[in-house]
């Protein structure tokens, strides 16, 4: 599996932190590609319009395997199962600033090519979001690959280059 290893983030990392500090993740993630018709699957929160459009995903949880942890991810997020095999693309080191701390998230991309009747866009809740509070509402739709490589927040763009 291809391994991207230099971080993307445009967050500046603190002079204090070290090598070996920035080289340890914080957490580990797992980040869907999912495709249908040669088009990206994306939301935003219309709750909260200053967040940046992402893809599915979400953290691993104590115990899980990184192929279960997406699968489970992706159905909270999106209320769908996945119908097919996900394939691994990359390893990822997502670097960024949070209160003044520097963070890593180690991100495990997959792709998954979607078949059959999806609708164009739909609403969906995540009833159990990884802080524990309230339920969020996602609102998913399709988008074209290269125009999400201009649109997705959060280095979530990274690795689209992978997708064949």
């Amino acid at each position: 599996m291809p391994r991207l290893t230099k971080a993307r983030s445009k967050a500046k990392s603190p002079s204090s932190a070290s090598t070996e500090d920035m080289a340890r993740p914080d957490a580990l993630k797992v980040l869907i590609y999912a495709t249908w018709r040669g088009r990206l699957l994306v939301f935003d929160e219309p709750d909260f319009p200053d967040i940046e459009l992402q893809v599915p995903g979400g953290t691993v949880e104590p115990g899980e395997g990184l192929e279960q942890a997406a699968a489970r991810d992706f159905a909270e997020e999106t209320g769908l199962a996945l119908p097919n095999t996900l394939r691994p693309l990359a390893i990822d080191d997502y670097r960024f600033i949070k209160n003044g701390a520097a963070i890593c998230h180690r991100r495990h991309y997959f792709h998954v090519d979607l078949e059959g009747p999806y609708p164009d866009t739909w609403l969906h809740h995540e009833m159990t979001p990884f802080d524990g509070d309230c339920p969020i509402l996602f609102r998913f739709f399709w988008i074209d690959v290269a125009a999400a490589k201009a649109k997705l927040g959060y280095g979530m763009h990274n690795c689209l280059v992978l997708l064949a």
